[in-house]
């Protein structure tokens, strides 16, 4: 136990010497939730360990067992015409487990014009990233797991290049139903600029979850603290002009920036192939938040069920009042088809 307890503290030390690269970032759309029970969680998770091949986008080391030949499928209603969706497979071999992802967004379709104002026709813009995971147990409840991440975007002629890397650490005791998972996600660089300008960061965080079931009451509770590298989360307000600039800076208060650090969550497991999920991400509601406007802002639900050989999920997330993103997952095991 000592060993991994140390592991642990390497792993967050390497978060906080990371925490000082400087910079823009870049490849923004990485930070979303690309399938519905994360996305019903307030977005930030990493020991979903019960969620099969999709967890492991979060945390590449929940590789397992039950992700060989697993398969899933996620589509995002985003915002506005945006859509996003991703895929994910596993496959162990010879004591290693292995798996891959592919996610993309879709900003719609756009009408370019010149400096005259005359259409030049229509364009599209998208990104893409790839996952390659491989994780490998320590013991019986300890893994570790790595994902090398290719991104290439695509902005009417502009394109863009990248790389990047995820590292995970998960504790998993299946009898007293707890997971335990540490993640750092997105620790990379562009490699070529849309046009040749300064080149950014990937959006990095650093992630520590545990979750736990209960085993005499159908509540799976979660708990997860992000940006574990970085205290100090103000934002610039552009839309309170209380100085000559026209900006101010948030003040945030201890209390206020501790919670915006964390997120809760909840499942309500009745039978063993339903779930319902509702969280609360409180970064997510003070951000979004409007003076005189009431809103579910920071609140996200969804759910969950098996459905002969396949497992469907939808969640939904309120970011202003009346503008919602929805996400639908579907999974299976190809074992079942006797693929």
């Amino acid at each position: 136990m000592k060993r991994y307890f140390v592991l642990f503290n390497l792993l967050i030390l390497l978060s906080l010497s990371l925490s000082a690269q400087t910079g823009k970032t870049v490849y923004e759309f990485l930070e979303l939730p690309f399938y519905s029970h994360k996305a019903a969680l307030g977005g930030v998770n990493a020991a979903l360990s019960d969620d099969g091949i999709n967890g492991t986008m979060s945390n590449p080391s929940l590789l397992s067992d039950e992700t060989d030949n697993q398969l899933a499928l996620n589509y995002t209603n985003y915002l506005s015409d945006v859509n996003t969706g991703s895929i994910a497979y596993g496959k162990n071999w010879k004591g290693n487990m292995f798996g891959v992802a592919i996610q993309y967004m879709n900003y719609g379709t756009f009408q370019g014009t010149d400096e005259y104002n005359q259409s030049t026709g229509t364009f599209t813009v998208n990104d893409f990233a790839m996952s390659l995971m491989y994780a490998k147990k320590l013991d019986p409840k300890w893994q570790v797991g790595l994902a090398f991440k290719p991104i290439y975007s695509a902005y009417e002629s502009y394109t863009s290049f990248g790389l990047g890397v995820d590292l995970g650490a998960s504790y998993v005791d299946k009898e007293n139903g707890v997971c335990v998972g540490f993640a750092m996600t997105n620790i990379g660089r562009q490699i070529t600029s849309y046009a040749d300008n300064e080149k950014g960061s990937l959006p990095f965080n650093s992630t520590i979850s545990f979750s736990k079931k209960f085993a005499h009451a159908p509540l799976r509770v979660y708990a997860t603290a992000d940006h574990l590298h970085e205290w100090d989360l103000k934002y610039t307000n552009t839309i309170t002009k209380s100085t000559l600039t026209g900006t101010d800076t948030a003040k945030v208060g201890f209390v206020d920036m501790l919670f915006r650090h964390t997120v809760f969550g909840l499942d309500f497991v009745p039978i063993k192939n339903f779930y319902l999920t509702v969280s609360y991400n409180h970064r997510r509601a003070k951000e979004l938040a409007l003076s005189d406007v009431k809103s579910i802002a920071g609140f996200s639900f969804g759910g969950g069920i098996k459905i002969s050989k396949f497992q469907l999920g939808f969640a939904a997330s309120q970011y202003q009042k009346g503008i919602m993103s929805y996400q639908f997952s579907i999974s299976t095991s190809l074992n079942s088809f006797k693929l």
